[in-house]
């Protein structure tokens, strides 16, 4: 009886029994290895000093544990967090050991979003033509900068948020946008575009000019040359020499009929071979070059471009260079007696020659290639 008081004082005497647990050493956390990102699993696993038959128990840090020598958790957001392992063995001892983890922000992929415009009228695009494109709607959920890479589907590429392009070939193109941000990550939007051919009316148009009236003079036995410059589509060009004889002898008059007329001759070459001559003394001379060409129908046609248009008129036979360029006249004088050469002495025509008045008149016709 007395033993027992004796070691029921000691137990509470201060001092005299220690109730801390005994520590266990040596309590060591692995953490994976690399970078641990949201949301992925993280596998925690005790080390160091691990006696038989402990108990593990984890404070992950985030307000949520587990237990097990080895774990398995989910980080859902970024941040540090302070993981706690608590190891207890069979006999009473205890083990902590801690260890900080950084859980980095998942890089989401970015949102790739292409539209093209041509002329403001959406996909209507024509050979030809410049289309503008725009990726001004991709979007990153992180925030970051974005990259953009066109592939035109022509064989041609290009950067930027907003390109353009040229589309010099008909057909049915792929166009695609990858865009990308800091992280490598991608992603791609595409559309199609077709590209027509462009359709054009032509319109000939003919026109007629009358070049001022030329005066002139020349003597018996003189040629005066003149040179005229036509355009092309050239389809009919009207000569007219004329003069007057006022002295009586020269012409026709109520009096006495023609005595001495002047002739003339009017002659036109050219280095298509359309040369004309014509000669008299009746005071008018005409010279006719009709038919050249003809004016053309009007036609409608699909082609590339107005410049193939104008190539095709002109290879198909609606456009003509005959008699376009310089052509050569001469006015001779043939004949043009005076009374003094007749031995008369008169005031009547005493004058070796005459002078003239040459009217020229041309007409051709041009192209008008309007787009429809």
């Amino acid at each position: 009886m007395r033993k027992a008081l004796v070691v029921a004082i000691l137990m509470l005497m201060p001092g005299c029994l220690d109730t801390t647990p005994e520590e266990i050493s040596g309590v060591q956390i692995q953490l994976p290895i690399g970078s641990i990102i949201e949301g992925d699993t993280a596998t925690l696993m005790a080390s160091g000093q691990r006696p038989v038959g402990a108990k593990y128990l984890w404070d992950f840090g985030d307000g949520s544990g587990g237990t097990g020598e080895n774990v398995q958790h989910i980080f859902v957001d970024e941040g540090q967090y302070t993981i706690v392992l608590t190891v207890v063995d069979e006999e009473g001892r205890i083990g902590i050991a801690s260890e900080n983890i950084e859980i980095l922000h998942r890089n989401e992929s970015p949102v790739a979003s292409l539209d093209s415009t041509y002329d403001g009228e959406g996909q209507n695009i024509k050979v030809n033509s410049l289309v503008f494109f725009d990726g001004g709607s991709s979007s990153d959920p992180d925030g970051d900068v974005l990259s953009f890479g066109w592939d035109f589907g022509d064989g041609n590429t290009g950067e930027g948020i907003r390109p353009n392009h040229f589309y010099d070939t008909v057909g049915n193109f792929t166009v695609t946008l990858v865009v990308s941000d800091s992280g490598n990550l991608s992603s791609s939007d595409q559309i199609w575009v077709l590209v027509s051919m462009r359709t054009f009316s032509v319109t000939f148009t003919g026109y007629t000019v009358t070049i001022p009236t030329l005066a002139g003079y020349t003597a018996e036995g003189d040629v005066t040359p003149l040179t005229h410059n036509y355009p092309y589509n050239l389809t009919n060009v009207y000569y007219n020499l004329n003069w007057t004889e006022s002295e009586f002898g020269d012409t026709e008059d109520t009096l006495g009929g023609t005595l001495f007329p002047d002739n003339f001759t009017l002659s036109v070459r050219t280095n298509y071979l359309l040369n004309k001559t014509i000669s008299g003394t009746s005071g008018d001379l005409s010279l006719n070059f009709d038919a050249l060409s003809t004016l053309p129908t009007n036609v409608v046609m699909s082609m590339e471009s107005a410049l193939e248009v104008s190539d095709y008129l002109f290879q198909n036979g609606y456009t003509s260079a005959k008699g376009q360029g310089p052509w050569e006249t001469s006015i001779i004088c043939n004949e043009a007696s005076s009374i003094t050469d007749l031995g008369l002495n008169s005031f009547l025509d005493t004058d070796d020659g005459n002078d003239w008045f040459l009217n020229v008149e041309y007409h051709y016709y041009s192209a008008t290639i309007t787009e429809i």
